[in-house]
């Protein structure tokens, strides 16, 4: 039997966690792979062993390469980058690694896809080719994909951007979202176990997960003011909201602590750091979801739940029938949640079908990271027929010169 692969896995936050996780389980599970993975943005090695699937805790070596962030600033994302950098090229030196599995657009992987690349260390991308307009991970994102090898995407609308963007479509596979691999059969979480898991003595319905990140493509936007309006607009319609905190991004202290003032006069409103493990029974048992997260555009068509995406965050993303957009303000916030609840938004989240997948890429990405490395280091850039078109015409001299792959 051939060695195991030695596969490195990047889990910086929870936004990272959740959707990786159906991954690492098959990773953990698979007896050909040798599993490690990396973190240091949010999580401590103990705590990231914690929180992955119970598969990938005995099977996977767990690396810190930086101490947990404490606060998020600009100059600590630098202070973190730097960090980060050094130690995951020393790891990824010291273990061998045959490669690197990385997901979507956070901040973070400026510091950690560029060490891969230099020791020669393939890197399999996930979420590559997708919009997110009012975010910097926008531009992130797009940066991954021209230093990635291998691209696992969610939809065929990202794909079809990765091909405008020269890469080649033998690197291109469309596996769906990894992260509708643990909601496909989630049983939603009754009543009385949900309020034990809050705290409360009862939920009231209807019921709504929230979550506001910082669009951080706004500079200098009154993000806590912003969050604050969007979750008082939803307290207006339903009883009881679900609250959770922002991802790492500039901006995330001033929305919590913006938010934990609003819990602490308002019983409704619950503001908890994560749901963790259980966010898939409790995504499949509120009414609605709220936000600007991904998780409204992505995650909720798999569970047939209405959504309310607020502001610019997530223009330009994919979504289904089930997903309604506001701008950033209470009465609009308010009136979409109100249409979201409606009986005739409420069929239109029952018939959706998500245009994410069905719940069955872990497997598929699994195939892949197999297979990382074969296609070679060079990666041809792959002009569009239009492009080359136009060079045929061009005047003699003034051609691109074209390399045979």
């Amino acid at each position: 039997m051939a060695d195991p692969r030695t596969v490195a896995v990047f889990v910086g936050t929870r936004a990272d966690l959740g959707p990786l996780s159906p991954v690492i389980s098959v990773l953990a599970e698979a007896p050909d792979v040798d599993l490690h993975l990396l973190t240091g943005v949010m999580y401590a090695a103990d705590e990231l062993r914690q929180a992955v699937p119970p598969m990938a805790r005995a099977a996977a070596a767990v690396h810190a390469l930086a101490e947990p962030m404490g606060e998020m600033t600009t100059a600590a994302q630098l202070e973190q980058g730097a960090v980060l950098s050094a130690a995951a090229g020393r790891v990824l030196a010291e273990i061998g690694a045959d490669s690197l599995v990385v997901l979507g657009d956070r901040w973070e992987l400026l510091y950690v896809v560029p060490p891969a690349f230099l020791l020669g260390v393939p890197i399999v991308h996930l979420h590559g080719g997708e919009v997110t307009e009012g975010a910097v991970d926008e531009r992130i994102r797009h940066a991954v994909t021209k230093l990635g090898d291998e691209h696992c995407v969610a939809s065929p609308d990202a794909a079809q951007r990765l091909t405008q963007m020269g890469e080649p479509e033998s690197r291109i596979h469309v596996t769906g979202a990894p992260g509708l691999d643990r909601l496909a059969e989630a049983a939603p979480i009754d009543d009385a176990a949900l309020a034990q898991l809050l705290g409360l003595d009862h939920v009231q319905r209807p019921v709504a997960l929230f979550t506001y990140h910082p669009p951080t493509a706004h500079a200098d936007a009154p993000v806590g003011d912003w969050a604050v309006a969007a979750a008082e607009a939803t307290l207006a319609v339903c009883g009881t909201v679900i609250g959770t905190h922002p991802g790492m991004d500039e901006g995330r202290d001033e929305i919590i602590a913006a938010l934990s003032g609003l819990a602490a006069r308002e019983p409704r409103f619950r503001f908890v750091d994560a749901i963790g493990a259980q966010y898939p029974s409790v995504l499949a048992a509120v009414d609605v979801i709220v936000g600007n997260s991904s998780s409204g555009v992505i995650e909720a068509a798999t569970v047939h739940l209405p959504a309310v995406d607020v502001g610019e965050r997530q223009r330009g993303r994919l979504r289904g029938d089930n997903v309604i957009h506001a701008d950033e303000g209470r009465a609009c916030v308010e009136q979409a949640v109100r249409s979201a609840l409606s009986p005739e938004s409420q069929a239109r989240a029952r018939a959706v079908v998500n245009p994410y997948g069905s719940g069955d890429a872990s497997r598929r990405i699994l195939d892949i990271v197999r297979r990382a490395g074969e296609s070679g280091r060079v990666k041809s850039f792959v002009d569009a027929p239009d492009e080359r078109r136009r060079d045929e015409g061009a005047p003699e001299g003034t051609r691109r010169e074209e390399v045979e792959p």
